[in-house]
């Protein structure tokens, strides 16, 4: 090891002491010699580190040394590159404008053979979703920073309009949303107030009574007092008897971030018991226990009784068969339209948007060989399909609505989707049923456990 290296790594080993450790101690876990260690602590000294200590007595290294940059290794060059360009990218024009700063101050002081290092685009950050934020960013960690109150005008997801006074506790920067985590005082509880909803806020001078590093320990308890996999709701729908098939253990495996949401939906229809599973993408959702119920592990899955079903699509037709009481599938002889839009959503709308919201499209030498042709064929297919109708397949409401209508309404949120006033629509006579506001509320929840637990 250069001895360079070896000064890194025992400055890495002193900032995770918080009390003296001996000489001894310290060559030993570093690998040298008892005199070889007084060298380097002299060494390190003399560079600005705050080591108090003496042979005999001990070292610890004091807070507020900062490591050289030219002591990063390529790999923690490319963890800050891709993390500073993330922030400059998702984050509001404080942030953006601090992490290229950063970044351009390192750059500065790098050795020669990694001065070139932060402008190389091999790690690219992508678009992503783009959502607007209503709320002032720079306002709401101001206020973070400074521990003081809030005063904002909140809509919520059904259009509802408040205003309240929150004392901030934390702001979450996730892929489609950042989120305000606050105690409300009009609910006397802590609640996640999505940015983008924050229609105005206002800093007060009055501070909360409680410290921020308090309030958000409470609020950590508050969100991990819940179970990940526990029963949803107990509602029976009417005519179900025991013993038969809509007896049996229904079980949905999801994530918040998922298409779960769609089967959710569906299942808030039919109003029977059923449990949720929670799979985590990094850990559960790859375990041998997940993919013993899907090989691709992937989400959504049910498991009803002995039945597997994996596939948005195929579950939300299988559900509406074993649940006939909900009514969410027409008769036999009158499902022409209810598979053909149903199927078509999943075949050719999503792998459509999919591709399309990533700048790709067929060439029309190649569409052939796509299952969708183009994306202008399946937008105007599925345009003049559900134009001047309130349900695609009929005139009542089935499970391919849940999928149709799931597909445009993301579509549209995200920008995946073009506006037209057909689907703004359609989507408008579906989106405020109020068994989709109990997904969606029930599905926030989770996200919220899920998105701020400890790692």
């Amino acid at each position: 090891m250069s001895r360079a290296g070896r000064l890194f790594e025992l400055l890495q080993i002193l900032r995770g002491r918080r009390r003296p450790v001996s000489g001894a101690e310290l060559a030993r876990e570093a690998g040298v010699s008892l005199r070889t260690l007084y060298r380097d602590i002299a060494a390190l000294q003399a560079m600005g580190a705050e080591i108090e200590g003496e042979p005999g007595v001990g070292y610890v290294l004091r807070p507020g040394f900062l490591l050289p940059p030219l002591m990063f290794s390529e790999e923690e060059l490319e963890a800050l590159e891709l993390g500073a360009n993330w922030v400059a990218r998702r984050t509001d024009d404080g942030l953006s404008h601090a992490a290229r700063s950063a970044m351009a101050k390192i750059a500065a002081v790098l050795p020669q053979r990694l001065r070139t290092r932060p402008q190389d685009d091999a790690l690219i950050v992508g678009a992503g979703w783009r959502t607007a934020q209503a709320g002032e960013l720079t306002l709401l960690r101001r206020a973070l920073r400074e521990e003081r109150k809030l005063t904002i005008s909140y809509s919520d997801g059904k259009g509802a309009r408040t205003r309240r006074i929150v004392w901030p506790v934390a702001l979450g920067f996730f892929e489609s949303a950042r989120v305000l985590v606050a105690w409300c005082e009009l609910r006397g509880d802590f609640r996640h107030f999505r940015a983008d909803r924050i229609e105005a806020a206002e800093m007060l001078d009055e501070r909360p009574p409680r410290r921020r590093h308090a309030l958000q320990k409470d609020w950590r308890r508050s969100i991990l007092t819940e179970s990940d996999s526990a029963p949803v709701y107990g509602r029976s729908i009417s005519g179900q008897t025991k013993g038969d098939s809509m007896s049996d253990e229904l079980i949905l495996y999801t994530n918040p971030q998922s298409r779960g949401m769609i089967v959710h939906w569906l299942l808030e229809e039919i109003g029977a018991p059923f449990s949720i599973a929670v799979e985590d993408y990094g850990t559960t959702i790859k375990a041998p226990e997940f993919l013993a119920i899907n090989p691709m592990g992937k989400v959504p899955a049910i498991r009803h009784g002995d039945t597997i079903v994996t596939e948005s699509a195929a579950i939300c037709a299988y559900l509406a068969d074993a649940f006939p009481q909900a009514g969410l599938a027409p008769p036999p002889a009158e499902r022409g339209a209810y598979y053909r839009w149903l199927f078509f959503a999943a075949g050719c709308v999503e792998p459509a948007m999919s591709n399309h919201s990533v700048g790709w499209d067929p060439a029309a030498d190649m569409q052939r060989r796509f299952g969708y042709g183009c994306y202008a064929a399946v937008v105007d297919t599925l345009a003049a399909a559900v134009a001047g109708r309130r349900y695609i397949a009929g005139d009542a409401f089935s499970a391919a609505d849940v999928y149709v209508g799931s597909m445009i309404g993301f579509g549209l949120r995200f920008g995946a989707l073009e506006k037209r006033p057909e689907f703004e629509a359609y989507w408008a006579g579906l989106e405020n049923r109020p068994a989709r506001l109990r997904a969606l509320e029930q599905n926030e929840a989770l996200a919220s456990r899920q998105a701020w637990a400890p790692a």
